[in-house]
């Protein structure tokens, strides 16, 4: 007598949006974290205000400014992932159709030049 295996599989119950964001905020990776802190003080002079892990279009990229329609987006190994690669492709075409400007940064650009990325987001900010 053959005996079966019953394998449950979590349902992945698809939270709205903006509770996925706040999830998101909540857990931000090492590379968000320090580039928010830096970020947060330094664009306290600047015109234009960015936020971490806010909804944009049914997108939540790591930081957004609404002002100038820029997305920020920090990206690690796993975006060397071809599926993710292809979402991330994907994703940014949809936010480039409604106008926002997408720029990613890599884990590592983040680590070793965080004044030099936000020297850049200061410019195109003034």
């Amino acid at each position: 007598m053959m005996v079966r295996k019953v394998i449950k599989r979590r349902s992945r119950v698809k939270l709205p949006v903006h509770v996925r964001a706040k999830m998101l905020k909540a857990r931000m990776t090492r590379a968000e974290k320090h580039f928010w802190e830096r970020l947060r003080k330094r664009q306290k002079g600047w015109r234009h205000q960015f936020k971490p892990q806010c909804v944009v279009h049914g997108y939540i990229p790591d930081f957004y400014c609404s002002t100038l329609k820029l997305a920020v987006e920090i990206d690690g190994r796993v975006h060397d992932r071809k599926d993710v690669k292809r979402n991330d492709a994907l994703r940014t075409k949809r936010l480039r159709s409604h106008g926002v400007t997408v720029i990613r940064f890599r884990n590592r650009q983040v680590f070793s030049n965080t004044y030099e990325l936000l020297s850049l987001l200061e410019e195109v900010c003034e």
